[in-house]
């Protein structure tokens, strides 16, 4: 997407509350006691790996509590193996036409081996199929109970510049351990890596990952770093983490790094020499952005946050704590802030608060768009905030619109498997969602959409929210029922945006 330059003078932003201060250096009472209860239910991975970056390999172990808070039984547990998505050229998760631009030095494939399953008790039964691997624990887990597995495998890094891959500058190592598939009303979720979106649906967990790697790299990372020690040749990272729904890394020996603190959390630029300039503007954008939308929505309750530019054809891509920048906006102040913002508002939409990416992926996507928007208003006011939502969300989708005339638009609230295209998937999802979000915004007013925002988000801080969840507290901040209109007249309405209006 292109984006006019914004010809903005500068402006000194405004110094927030003590409030928010106090807000950074301790997170609120609901998000600890959230914390409190879920801790002692949630996933806990411990992950020891060693980086082989002249093999393109990574060996390790996963040591996985797994509770059943189920009321079922669970005879079977499942696991997402994303990393062989790209094992052939055929199920690589990237459109066909940009397989040049996800590999453009030839297809290689990528994969996870599984080893060895187990328990402290003995070895366990296990089969793989493409991106799932399925274990049979030798009793069936009941409610309440626990078990620890024991994972060992190996991994091939594909030259993809895509989520899980290698380039010129950076290892891009996200998606890529055995990570537990949600059980939910519907059973396990077994989604396949679609190339399309982001096709992750997963619960919080804690996190202890320590990396081995050549003391030539540096490595942003999910989480906090808690220690860093020489071994020989390589440094040992140890990385842990609060309560978060996934761990990603990106390695590169060519970082260079710059921090800044708002309030209680380090924010880090990781960026290449020769980028030193935009590094520093991404630091800004990204401490900016964590200042306003803590003030806006609830306060970011991680010791760390991470930019880190990457060999990224697609363009910016979410993770806790951590955030991937495509290196090509590394010259451009004006869209560099929008990819930046829009990634760090991922934290709260898909991080803090998550929601199944692959039957709902509006819910994270059009509210992460929504609030970038919404940044830019309150930062440089109003004049900038129309002229970026015309620029980046109005006017493409008019366009899309326009030339799309003999088709049927669709509507927002649909899953993966029902775009055909990026460019439907980014029309509908992010464009046309976030216009949904805008007029709902002028239909019950900024005070009472803001109020249904920090009220979606205290409810459902660490847990996984539905299109139910949001509309619940549309009611909740309005005192009214917005059901059938938001369902019917927004997010199920596939008629051209002048008619939807």
């Amino acid at each position: 997407m292109n984006i006019k330059r914004l010809g903005i003078a500068a402006v000194v932003f405004i110094l927030l509350t003590s409030a928010l201060y106090a807000a950074f250096k301790k997170p609120s009472d609901y998000m600890e006691g959230a914390a409190r209860r879920i801790s002692g239910e949630c996933p806990r991975y411990t992950i020891n790996v060693s980086f082989y970056p002249e093999e393109k390999r990574i060996e390790g172990t996963q040591s996985l509590i797994v509770k059943n808070t189920e009321k079922a039984e669970l005879s079977e547990l499942y696991f997402h193996l994303y990393p062989n998505a790209f094992k052939t050229s055929d199920t690589a998760p990237f459109p066909r036409s940009e397989m040049q631009l996800a590999y453009p030095n030839g297809f290689s494939p990528g994969y996870i081996d599984i080893k060895k399953v187990a328990t402290p008790s003995g070895p366990l039964e296990y089969e793989v199929r493409g991106t799932l691997l399925k274990v049979v624990p030798d009793k069936p887990l009941k409610l309440g109970q626990s078990l620890k597995l024991t994972m060992e495998f190996t991994e091939i890094i594909p030259p993809s510049y895509g989520r899980f891959g290698y380039g010129k500058n950076t290892y891009n190592i996200a998606n890529w351990y055995p990570i537990l598939a949600v059980y939910d009303e519907h059973g396990w979720n077994k989604d396949p890596y679609y190339a399309i979106g982001d096709p992750f649906y997963s619960e919080v967990g804690l996190y202890e990952v320590k990396i081995k790697a050549p003391a030539e790299y540096t490595i942003a990372a999910t989480g906090y770093l808690e220690n860093k020690r020489q071994e020989g040749s390589s440094l040992i990272w140890t990385f842990k983490t609060g309560l978060v729904r996934d761990f990603a890394w990106v390695a590169s020996t060519r970082f260079k790094e710059a921090s800044s603190e708002v309030g209680r959390v380090k924010i880090t630029s990781y960026y290449l020499k020769e980028d030193a300039v935009f590094g520093q503007k991404a630091l800004e954008y990204a401490a900016r952005a964590v200042k306003f939308f803590s003030e806006y929505f609830g306060p970011y309750p991680y010791r760390e946050y991470s930019v880190a530019a990457s060999d990224f054809y697609i363009g910016g891509m979410e993770y806790p704590n951590l955030v991937m920048i495509g290196r090509q906006f590394y010259s451009e102040g004006d869209m560099l802030e929008y990819v930046v913002v829009h990634e760090t508002a991922h934290q709260w939409w898909y991080g803090l608060v998550g929601n199944n990416e692959v039957k709902e992926p509006w819910l994270d996507e059009a509210l992460t768009e929504f609030s970038t928007v919404l940044y830019y208003e309150k930062v440089y006011g109003r004049k900038s905030g129309q002229r970026v939502y015309d620029d980046f969300i109005l006017n493409p989708y008019k366009f899309y619109e326009q030339t799309h005339q003999s088709q049927k638009m669709g509507p927002i609230l649909r899953p993966l498997s029902e775009f055909s295209s990026w460019g439907e998937y980014d029309a509908i999802v992010y464009s046309r969602g976030a216009i949904m979000l805008k007029q709902l915004e002028s239909i019950i007013g900024e005070d009472k959409f803001r109020e249904a925002t920090r009220f979606y988000f205290k409810q459902n801080i660490y847990k996984n929210a539905t299109t139910e969840d949001f509309i619940k507290a549309v009611n909740k901040a309005t005192g009214a029922d917005w059901t059938d209109y938001i369902y019917n007249k927004m997010l199920k309405n596939d008629e051209p945006l002048q008619k939807a209006a």
